[in-house]
């Protein structure tokens, strides 16, 4: 494909943003520096309406008491301090009773931020198990809203959220450590959220100062990723499935069985989902290519061990 033909189908501002609209399903706002709304999608949540007649004039402030809009406005410094995303939770008192709420803020543009915000009355009273799988459902939402910046990203994760979970169970890891890889590779590349689009989506190879500005994306989602709790076990996917066996990956260089066994995992799957797939400036690979290449860094990309089982489980 022609570059001049690829940059013409790369998705806009508008087109990102309209496809965050259609993939998450609650309360969306987008807000400028000052809590301006911009735009919005209510949702289903009567609480969190907002009139049609203020849309153009209303702020976070004009909904919400004075302690929400107070952990709106330190959530915006943290972001202007550098975070990726900030978590805060606020109770709304209405005509039916009270009602607490979580807001995810993230950077979109320069001028504008993107606020999800779900309702968590229900979750804190649910068991254990029924708040494991809420949260997996959120997951599952929060990571496509993000993500949707073009069909192809999203094919991506699932592909090797299906092949990394193939592979662990090869490996007899049990449902427990099969959850954990779930998740991580729902969110492996979460931390592209903040790269800017003429790098994410530049049609040629990336400069030497580009790929340190993409490199950052592993601790970037580390970053997101790390007050949510449930996802502890599940972090090690995101911050280092670029690492490699000999040390020369990255963000930290790990060697070796330093380098968690959930990445080392998805490792596997992320390269090899790469390599059969076009990119701006390559054609796909082809799958007997993808393997031999897999073969050949058995021992300095890959895990030696897992490398023939992975293999294995490709060629059948």
């Amino acid at each position: 494909m022609h570059p001049d033909i690829l940059l013409n189908t790369l998705p806009s501002t508008e087109q990102r943003l309209d496809a965050m609209f259609r993939a998450f399903d609650g309360l969306m706002l987008v807000l400028d520096n000052n809590g301006k709304i911009l735009d919005y999608k209510a949702g289903n949540d009567p609480h969190l309406h907002i009139p049609s007649q203020k849309k153009s004039s209303a702020k976070f402030q004009d909904f919400v008491p004075a302690e929400a809009w107070q952990k709106y406005k330190n959530a915006l410094r943290e972001l202007h301090n550098g975070s990726k995303m900030v978590l805060f939770e606020y109770m709304l008192e209405a005509f039916k009773g009270k009602f607490w709420y979580e807001s995810r803020l993230v950077p979109f543009t320069d001028d504008q931020n993107i606020m999800f915000v779900r309702d968590i009355t229900t979750h804190k009273q649910l068991s254990s198990d029924e708040l494991t799988f809420a949260y997996d459902k959120t997951i599952e939402s929060w990571s496509q809203a993000l993500y949707l910046r073009d069909q192809e990203t999203e094919d991506h994760t699932r592909r090797v959220t299906k092949m990394a979970l193939m592979l662990g169970h090869r490996l007899g890891l049990p449902d427990v450590d099969l959850i954990h890889i779930k998740r991580g590779a729902i969110l492996h590349d979460i931390g592209k959220v903040a790269i800017p689009d003429s790098i994410l989506f530049k049609p040629s190879p990336l400069t030497k100062e580009e790929w340190e500005i993409m490199r950052r994306h592993p601790l970037i989602a580390a970053e997101i990723l790390k007050p949510i709790y449930y996802l502890a076990s599940a972090l090690s996917i995101p911050r280092s499935h670029h690492e490699k066996w000999d040390g020369s990956g990255y963000p930290d260089r790990l060697a070796g069985e330093s380098i968690p066994l959930y990445a080392r995992i998805f490792a596997f799957a992320d390269v090899y989902d790469a390599l059969t797939s076009d990119r701006p400036y390559r054609r796909a690979w082809s799958c007997a290519d993808a393997v031999e290449h897999i073969a050949e860094q058995s021992g300095a990309h890959f895990d030696p061990v897992i490398a023939p089982v992975f293999i294995g489980m490709i060629s059948e």
